[in-house]
Parts: C-alpha cells; sequence; structure tokens
C-alpha cells in the first residue's frame, strides 16, 4: 500500500468517476461568466466551503485540488465562511450557482440539505459533493472509505498501547481514544473502522470516544485529550477538523501520542504525531474536474475511494521516524488483507 499519492491516483480516481455505479481565496469579488483562464478550456470551479481555510486538514486538502486546477488553467475560488452559520453557507452556494460556474464544489455532510435544496433550482449548474451523497441529477457525489483507513490508525494505536519499550511515551496500561467532531453517521464511520483496527491487535483494550461538538473548537478537542489522556489513553486518533488540532497539542504537551486525519499532519508536533489517515480529497476534486472537462463526469452518481485504489491511506513521512519500519511493514500487511477481502471492515454508512 502506498503512503503517499502518486501519479496512479489521480488516474485510478478518474477512471473511477467514469465507471462509478456502473485564484484562490475568498469571494472577494464578483465571477465573470465563462470558463476558465483567458485561451484555456479549463473549467472554472467555486468551492464553497462551510467554514473556513487553515485546518490542516479537510479543507486545505480540498483547497489543495483547487491549487491542482489552477495550475492547470482553471478560473477558480475559494469561498470561506463562519462555520457556525449554515445560512451564510446557503447564501454562499446560491451566488455562485446558474452558470457562472461550470462546476460548483461542495463538501461536508453538513451540505447535504442545503445542496438537495439549491440543486433543483438550477438544473443546469453542474455541482460536485465530495465526502457525501446527494441524489440530484446535476450531482456528482464523491465518498471515500474512512472506515477503511481509520482501520489502520486502530491497528496502529494498538500495537503502540501494548508495546511501551517501543514507544516510550506508552504506558503499561492498554487505552486510547478517538475524538470525533459530531456524532454523526461520518464520524462514527471513522470510529467504526479505529474499533475494528483495535480488536484486531487485542480485544482487551480500551477505546475512549468522545465529541468536540463542532469541527472549530480547538480548545475542546484539547480538553477532551487530556481528559483520556488522563484516564490512561497512550494514543488519541482526531477525527475532528479543525479541533483536532486542539488533540495534537495536547500530545505534544502531556508526552503522548496522537494520530492526524485527512492530510499529512504528522510534522506539526514532531515526535508526537504516529501517523495521519489521508483523505485524498485533492486529487480526488482535481480529478472529478478533468473528467467534467472530457465529458466523461456521471452525474446523479457515487463514486468511491479506498485501500484498493489509494483513496484513503495511512502515511507515517515527516513523523521523526518514530514507528518502526517492521511496524509500518506489519500495517501493510493488515492494508492488503482488507484490500484482498479477508478481512471486512464494518461501516456505519
Amino acid at each position: 500500500m502506498n503512503t503517499r499519492l502518486t501519479t496512479g491516483l489521480a488516474l485510478s480516481v478518474a477512471a473511477a468517476l467514469t465507471l462509478a455505479a456502473c485564484g484562490g481565496g475568498d469571494a472577494a469579488e464578483e465571477p465573470a461568466a465563462g470558463g476558465g483562464e483567458e485561451g484555456t478550456d479549463a473549467p472554472s470551479v467555486a468551492h464553497v466551503i462551510n467554514g473556513s481555510l487553515g485546518d490542516q486538514g479537510f479543507f486545505d486538502d480540498a483547497a489543495r485540488g483547487m491549487s491542482m486546477l489552477e495550475e492547470d488553467g482553471s478560473r477558480i475560488q475559494n469561498i470561506q465562511a463562519d462555520a457556525e452559520n449554515p445560512a451564510q453557507w446557503r447564501s454562499n452556494l446560491e451566488s455562485v450557482s446558474g452558470n457562472d460556474w461550470d462546476v460548483v464544489i461542495v463538501g461536508t455532510s453538513q451540505m447535504v440539505d442545503i445542496l438537495n435544496e439549491t440543486a433543483p433550482k438550477y438544473p443546469d449548474q453542474s455541482y460536485i459533493i465530495y465526502d457525501s451523497v446527494v441524489e440530484q441529477p446535476n450531482v456528482a457525489s464523491i465518498l471515500y472509505k474512512q472506515n477503511e483507513g481509520s482501520y489502520l490508525a486502530g491497528v496502529l494505536a494498538a500495537l503502540v498501547t501494548t508495546d511501551p519499550e517501543t514507544f516510550p511515551l506508552a504506558n503499561e496500561e492498554k487505552v486510547v481514544g478517538l475524538v470525533g467532531g459530531m456524532d454523526i453517521p461520518i464520524i462514527n464511520d471513522f470510529l467504526a473502522g479505529f474499533e475494528k483496527g483495535v480488536e484486531a491487535v487485542d480485544p482487551e483494550i480500551e477505546v475512549l470516544v468522545s465529541y468536540v461538538g463542532d469541527f472549530a473548537d480547538a480548545n475542546r478537542g484539547f480538553d477532551q485529550t487530556k481528559a483520556m489522556y488522563d484516564q490512561g489513553a497512550d494514543v488519541v486518533f482526531q477525527v475532528a477538523g479543525g479541533a483536532g488540532i486542539g488533540v495534537h497539542t495536547a500530545a505534544a504537551e502531556f508526552g503522548k501520542y496522537s494520530i492526524g486525519v485527512d492530510a499529512n499532519q504528522n510534522p506539526l508536533q514532531e515526535g508526537h504525531i504516529l501517523a495521519s489517515m489521508l483523505k485524498n480529497i485533492g486529487v480526488s476534486l482535481d480529478s472529478a474536474v478533468k473528467a467534467y472537462a472530457a465529458g466523461e463526469l456521471e452525474f446523479g452518481k457515487v463514486a468511491e475511494y479506498g485501500l484498493a485504489n489509494d483513496g484513503v491511506s495511512l502515511t507515517f513521512e515527516d513523523n521523526g521516524d518514530i514507528v518502526p519500519q517492521e511496524i509500518q511493514d506489519l500495517i501493510k500487511d493488515y492494508a492488503q488483507k482488507v484490500i484482498d477481502g479477508e478481512i471486512e471492515v464494518p461501516t456505519t454508512m
């Protein structure tokens, strides 16, 4: 299993989008109608974010895909918003619908109802939603098998908490934790995979779970992580967006371990972040828009990406070499068993 995305993923994403089910910055100026930069045929793309950039994870990785499109000639715009203001998300989506942009992109389950209500009003507008599904004829949906990637995170956490000799920041207790953003199906899909991975190593390990209540409050993420460390946890897996930055801060402050999500967060607290479970969002969006430009993007359909096509993965890069190669190789073996169908990872989706 590759721990980083390669060009091969870009090709597999484009192919999967075809076969499934068979710059930058804020909105500071009014967009002009039409395609990409002058002299190119690249589609123009607006990305409506139900929050802000700077989470060093989910939205930032989506913005990375937007930057890739811009480099290829697309006119792009990332439209940020207050993470606690759904009315603003709706207003921003309405403002870019109506064919001033070739493609409008949104993400997360929090945008499902808003897009379900907006898309029928603009039947000629092409939409892409990532990390959720909207069943509308002008919407292409992209899903990631976060349960599979989280399974590997669970295996890693279990190997750490049962081996304090190899991982000196671990104690003799067998306890790990997961801090989620909200108690919603997609976050619980992370949890289902994580728990399965922990159980695969040692079913006696205790898994602590808490929810921040949003994806922005890093202070609450910090406090909940501290509480887990106080209860004996050695490793906390954060699946809380921007709030998860508090998880990593707590790991460094209290001399424990954490696991990142969505993007490579390993350098944020070197020596404490064991690995990051990647959802390769940016590349999937880049490939989806390229499929749109080629007339191959299927609307009303869902494309899914998991371990088998590197849609999710676990990266150990930039982590200060705190996970020995033999442990990394063992986790690759677990991944291959999932790919080969020997292990079935539960899902809440």
